[in-house]
Order: structure tokens, then C-alpha cells, then sequence
């Protein structure tokens, strides 16, 4: 089947370009590592390396929207390349961006308030869409508090921020997201990271924790729904066993909020987690809210009393604007009725329709079904190539390479939303297999399998 949708301008220039091998050289974390007094200079190493990429046009980071994120969108490249069709790479989970509801929110919000918060939290900066947002948030979640940020991603890092001390301990999963890890790295050198859903690995930790030092703080860190594999703890256990030793569990609920569980609290809510006394949970409102919003809430108000203080990020940074609350509100509402719990079953439906068309075609889906359909390539240069030659065709969506993942490991990161189709799911599914098989030609036939080899790439076969 040919792909109904069509590239606007010219295609790409990695099918007609004979590719040096120092493009394979280095990776994020060399060029992160940088040395030198000379602090400017110093990024030139790393800038040269993205311009032999985007000489090829596979530096991909810099797709821009030109239309609302929906299940069809128009959109260009960093090269000038314009693209029109189906859209799995924006992160819009309940499909709620564009939603009537959320729109007449904003607006009225904007009449009424103007586009500005005017301060932090604590400096005037809370408004009455701010204060029934908190509320209603706090009632969903059914728990006694809730504290608003600017993101998420200000959410996590705050919360670790605000209650760990250096004498403390967190324990993490080994694909905890960047900002609880950086939470932690900056309250405390106590950090232990432990195998990726081993419950078991974090219940030996805190056991030798306690028994060391039994008057220290003890935070066990994981995820609702980890973003790159699409899968989750047991919740249940993770709790009781904090429980047991004293110590106290934060779930980041980032991309399970909303768009998981019988009325989208997230995973705990799939697993009936009931006992929340020692529990501290973060999300965000720029996957299911569609706006950029975070908070965190607990059934201890005296903990969210000492974060409004003690918590960096909600101090000194400006509160979310009128608009943004109000959009997140209205969305919250939909999210909490009928049509939110109609638009779940569609995603699972769509997710799992997804799933079973790449594996016929014999590619591996990870996790579970939720809003993210991580599909395994491997290689991170046919990744590279596969994911232009889609964008040549129409068809947006994100891959990932390492750091974010590890080595070898790189994929596609489909998003999918209830406003999508099964014919957009066809289109996918046919134009990544056939785009699948010309990057490994064009892998092949740039590279020789003795290079390949010496960069850790092997060249997949068909």
C-alpha cells in the first residue's frame, strides 16, 4: 500500500550520498564531557559532530508544527523539507490539545485575566483558576493535598529537592527519568541505582540501608509508566515494603496521569493501590492536559505545606498563567467523565491494533499497551535513516538513540492518540517497513561491516 500522503518539497540526501565514517564517531555523553578553560571553544567538537548529520539531514530534533498536533499534521524540517500526514510523534495522550472544551477555558481565561501569573506562588502569583485547579486535582488523585508547579519536569526535581537531605538516601530505577535523577544528584550523594522493575533489588537496598543506618531518610523513586519501554512496577509491593523499612515511596505518574486506569489516576490505580500513607506522587499536564502544568500530591498536608517552602522550584518561579490553568482544569474534567474513559479504551484499542500489525510484519513492540508504542531497531544509524526516509513519505514520528536509551537499543517512540485511525495505523506500519529495509541498504552500502563493526553497529539483516 502506498502512502496516501505526500512530502512537499525535495527528498532528503542520505539515498544519494556515500557517508564518511566519522559521522559514527562519538555520542552525547563524549561531547558532555567536555574539558578546557576556553568554556565557549570548548563546544566546537560537538557542533561539528551534529553538522556532518544534519549535512545528511538526519539530524531530526528540530521538526517543526506547522498546524495543531493532531492525528494528521503539517510540519517541516530544519532543512526546509515540508511534510503532511500522520502524526506519532507528538506527546498528546487523551488527544485534548484542540479540545472545544479547553479552548473556550482558555479564552475566557485570557478575557479575564490577561496572559500573565504576575508572580510565584508565594508572591501574589495564585489566581482563582490556580486555586480550583489544586482543588480538583487533590480530589481526583483522593488525596488531602496537591502543590501546583510551572512543569513537570519541576514537579519531580522539586519534590526530591525539597525533602532530601544530604544525610538521606534515594534509591532509584535504572531508567528514572532525567529530573529524578537530577533531584537526587543535587540534594545527596546517597544515590543507589538498582536493575530496571527489580522490586526485589529495592527491598535489598533498603534493607542494607536500615540496618546501616537506621536514623537516615530513605526515598524509593520510580515510575507509573516508564516512557521508553512502556512498562511498570508493582506498585503494591514497592509501598508495603517501604512500609517495612521505614521508608517512603515517590511515584512519578508523568505518562500514566490521565490516560491510564478506570478514571486516569495512572497505573496505581490499575493495580488498586489503596494505601497511600507513605506515598508522595508527581505527574505532569503536558502529556493528558495538553498544557504545561506539574504538581504533586499526598495524603500528608503537612508535607505539602514544608515543599512550599523548602521546594525551590515552586518558590522562586513564576506560578502557571490563567490560561494554563484553565485549559488544565477544563481538561481535567474531561479526563475525570464518560468521554475521558471513551478515549482510553480508544487508545488501548488503537495500541494494541498497532502492535499486532508490527509484529506481523516481525518488528518487536515493548511494554504495555498505553498511549506509547516502543518499537526495537537496534542500530541507531538505520534508525536514523528510517525515521528520514519516513518523514520523506509523510509519516512523523520520533526516534530514540542513546543516551536516552542504551546503546544498541535505539527506536521508534510511536504516540498515539484517541484521534487517530487504523488507516493511520496502515500507513505507519507499511511506510516504516519499507522504509526499514532501504536504511539498512543505505546502512550497507555507506559502511563497510569491518567499520560497522568497530563503532558497535552491526548492519541488521533483511
Amino acid at each position: 500500500m502506498e502512502s496516501f500522503y505526500q512530502s512537499e518539497s525535495k527528498k532528503s540526501k542520505i539515498g544519494n550520498r556515500i557517508v564518511d565514517e566519522s559521522v559514527f564517531q562519538g555520542n552525547f555523553i563524549e561531547y558532555f564531557r567536555t574539558k578546557g578553560s576556553d568554556i565557549f571553544a570548548r563546544t566546537q567538537p560537538y557542533v561539528d559532530w551534529v553538522t556532518k548529520q544534519k549535512d545528511l539531514e538526519l539530524w531530526l530534533y528540530d521538526k517543526r508544527t506547522m498546524s495543531a498536533p493532531m492525528a494528521e499534521c503539517k510540519g517541516v524540517d530544519e532543512y526546509g523539507n515540508e511534510f503532511y500526514g500522520p502524526n506519532f510523534a507528538s506527546a498528546d495522550y487523551m488527544g485534548l490539545s484542540h479540545h472545544p472544551s479547553a479552548k473556550e477555558a482558555a479564552i475566557k481565561a485570557l478575557t479575564e485575566y490577561g496572559i500573565g501569573s504576575g508572580g510565584s506562588p508565594l508572591a501574589f502569583g495564585v489566581h482563582k483558576y490556580y486555586t480550583q485547579l489544586r482543588l480538583e486535582l487533590a480530589n481526583h488523585w483522593d488525596v488531602k493535598g496537591v502543590i501546583i508547579y510551572s512543569t513537570g519536569w519541576l514537579a519531580a526535581y522539586g519534590v526530591i529537592k525539597g525533602l532530601i537531605r544530604e544525610h538521606d538516601h534515594v534509591i532509584l530505577d535504572n531508567l528514572a527519568h532525567n529530573c529524578l535523577r537530577e533531584g537526587a544528584s543535587n540534594s545527596t550523594k546517597n544515590i543507589h541505582m538498582v536493575d530496571h522493575l527489580s522490586n526485589q533489588a529495592m527491598i535489598q537496598k533498603m534493607k542494607e540501608i536500615r540496618e546501616k543506618r537506621p536514623k537516615d531518610g530513605i526515598l524509593v523513586v520510580t515510575e507509573g509508566l516508564f516512557s521508553m519501554d512502556s512498562d511498570t512496577p508493582d506498585l503494591n509491593e514497592l509501598q508495603q515494603e517501604c512500609k517495612k523499612y521505614k521508608a517512603f515511596l515517590m511515584i512519578d505518574c508523568a505518562h500514566d496521569f490521565g490516560c491510564m486506569g478506570a478514571t486516569g489516576k495512572g497505573t496505581w490505580e490499575l493495580q488498586n493501590l489503596k494505601d497511600k500513607s507513605n506515598v508522595i506522587f508527581t505527574a505532569t499536564g503536558s502529556k493528558s492536559f495538553s498544557t504545561n502544568v506539574g504538581f504533586a500530591g499526598c495524603d500528608d498536608l503537612n508535607v505539602i505545606e514544608y515543599l512550599k517552602i523548602f521546594s525551590t522550584p515552586y518558590m522562586f518561579i513564576n506560578s502557571i498563567s490563567p490560561i494554563q490553568a484553565a485549559t488544565a482544569l477544563a481538561n481535567l474534567r474531561v479526563i475525570r467523565g464518560e468521554e475521558g474513559r471513551q478515549r482510553r479504551e480508544r487508545v488501548q484499542t488503537l495500541c494494541k491494533y498497532a502492535r499486532k500489525k508490527f509484529e506481523e510484519k516481525g518488528f518487536k513492540c515493548l511494554g504495555y499497551p498505553s498511549p506509547i508504542l516502543p518499537v526495537l531497531i537496534g542500530n541507531e544509524v538505520v534508525t536514523k535513516i528510517a525515521v528520514r526516509l519516513m518523514l520523506d513519505e509523510g509519516v512523523v514520528v520520533n526516534g530514540i538513540e542513546f543516551p536516552v536509551v542504551s546503546k544498541g537499543q535505539a527506536r521508534l517512540r510511536v504516540c498515539i492518540m484517541p484521534l487517530h485511525e487504523e488507516k493511520h495505523i496502515d500507513v505507519l506500519v507499511e511506510t516504516f517497513e519499507r522504509c526499514y529495509k532501504k536504511s539498512i541498504e543505505i546502512f550497507a552500502k555507506c559502511i563497510s561491516p569491518e567499520v560497522a563493526k568497530k563503532y558497535g553497529m552491526e548492519i541488521p539483516k533483511l
